[in-house]
């Protein structure tokens, strides 16, 4: 019988990633440590390489083995957030820079397009925004009108190669209605919307970590979706925000004042996905968790595959 190795790869692949990123999830494994495997990520072309050389040897199955252990359990560790001192395609220092500022009439819409980075999101009273963006090699493309403003990455490097690093601080107006949406690629992503006035509010995330500061902010419509990253969301007591958040091989932490009324619903019984929201005192109607009766200050829809979802966790948000 001929086994077919490719599809033995992928399945030992797979199987070692979800394993691992259960065990990170459950806090078998330290996510921290974890993450600093990452700095040997050159093993993973080298049991490759091997694995193609024994291709016409006895050692071929166990050389696939090995590759597809290697190669999975080091996919499973991007379920504890971005690995430090892995940069794919994001070195390098960011010497030049571009600044930008204007007004809006109205409302605004705003696009926030990183690819590779630090991102920083803050607001400001009246209806000014400004762009200050430093770049390693190539300047990113900034428009804007009387009602918009587009800010994104231009050029990049091949994963692995090349210094295509940005780094953006952005301020956005609090007297504007604004529809924003952000989207980082192996980013760091902290957005301060404190005090914001958001119609919507979309967030795709790959390969990275956002914070989202909500303090004193309305979004009337959030959408947050994330792949292999962590992400942070902090209300208070002036916080309105409806919405839905979905994580893949990831993890998500919501702080919210125990006097806020909550409402947190997870239609589906994912065993790759676990929350603490039976420890944490909320009482369960069906697939919904609230903390209180009445109108629900923060309203989530959440779901998840290899990831886990924290309602105050010890310690606070990241």
């Amino acid at each position: 019988m001929q086994i077919n190795r490719g599809l033995v790869f992928w399945g030992v692949g797979l199987i070692t990633a979800g394993a691992v990123a259960l065990a990170i999830q459950s806090g078998a494994i330290d996510g921290d440590s974890a993450r600093q495997l990452w700095r040997y990520w050159p093993v993973v072309l080298i049991v490759i390489g091997l694995a193609v050389i024994a291709a016409r040897t006895p050692l071929a199955l166990v050389a696939t083995l090995v590759a597809g252990l290697v190669v999975g359990g080091l996919a499973g560790t991007l379920a504890s957030g971005w690995p430090d001192g892995l940069g794919l395609g994001c070195g390098g220092e960011t010497p030049d820079s571009v600044t930008a500022e204007g007004g809006f009439e109205s409302r605004g819409e705003v696009t926030l397009d990183l690819n590779c980075g630090d991102l920083a999101v803050s607001t400001g009273d009246g209806a000014a925004w400004s762009v200050a963006a430093r770049y390693a090699d190539s300047e990113p493309e900034i428009t804007s009108d009387a009602g918009s403003l587009h800010v994104r990455s231009r050029g990049g490097g091949f994963p692995g190669f090349g210094d295509s690093r940005q780094s953006w601080e952005v301020v956005l107006p609090t007297d504007i209605e604004l529809d924003l949406s952000v989207d980082a690629s192996a980013a760091s992503s902290d957005l301060d919307l404190a005090g914001a006035r958001l119609t919507s509010l979309q967030i795709d995330a790959n390969a990275g970590e956002v914070t989202i500061n909500l303090l004193g902010a309305a979004v009337e419509d959030l959408s947050v979706d994330a792949n292999a990253g962590s992400i942070s969301i902090e209300a208070d007591g002036s916080t309105a925000v409806a919405g839905s958040v979905e994580m893949n091989a990831g993890s998500l932490e919501v702080c919210v004042p125990v006097s806020v009324v909550v409402a947190i619903t997870i239609e589906d019984d994912n065993v790759t996905f676990s929350h603490n929201l039976d420890e944490s005192g909320l009482t369960r109607e069906g697939d919904t968790w609230r903390s209180g009766p009445g109108m629900a200050a923060v309203t989530l829809d959440v779901d998840g595959n290899a990831a886990s979802f924290s309602l105050n966790p010890d310690g606070g948000c990241s």
